[in-house]
């Protein structure tokens, strides 16, 4: 396996916030620009098994990924399609406390995208993903506070 890219981010808030925004509310603070419809939502299923969907306004659904490991407020694991060449990619996202901030860890592999020498490449482009959507994150929760 390739090696994998790995962003952190702290946060001021609680683990259970920063937990529940990210996956509960995704669609409030996903970027519009890194989706594939415009007007479209996302949804996180909550559980292991569950989707990553995104649905344009006209009903089109696009698989992003599925929950591979839902532990609430501490991790999130899921699978992602988008930039994959023969299977996904895996995003493994944790939520630790760190005084009275949280710290966010991604940590995105190359899974079973069958990348191989073209991992690279895509993390590079992984990497300019990540480095729009955890601002954006970053945003939507010191806008909101905790617990808004």
């Amino acid at each position: 396996m390739s090696r994998a890219l790995e962003r952190t981010l702290v946060v001021r808030c609680s683990v259970t916030h920063a937990f529940d925004v990210f996956s509960r509310r995704i669609d409030a603070w996903w970027p519009t620009g890194h989706r594939r419809f415009d007007g479209s939502t996302l949804r996180l299923e909550p559980r292991a098994g569950g989707r990553f969907v995104e649905r344009s306004p006209s009903g089109e659904e696009a698989e992003l990924g599925a929950v591979v490991r839902w532990e609430p407020p501490g991790r999130l694991t899921y699978t992602w399609f988008p930039g994959a060449i023969s299977g996904p990619t895996l995003v493994d996202v944790r939520f630790v406390e760190d005084g009275d901030a949280t710290r966010v860890e991604v940590t995105h592999h190359e899974g079973e995208a069958g990348l191989g020498e073209h991992w690279a490449s895509r993390a590079a482009m992984f990497e300019r993903g990540w480095g729009a959507v955890l601002p954006a994150f970053a945003r939507f929760l010191e806008e909101t506070k905790d617990g808004t």
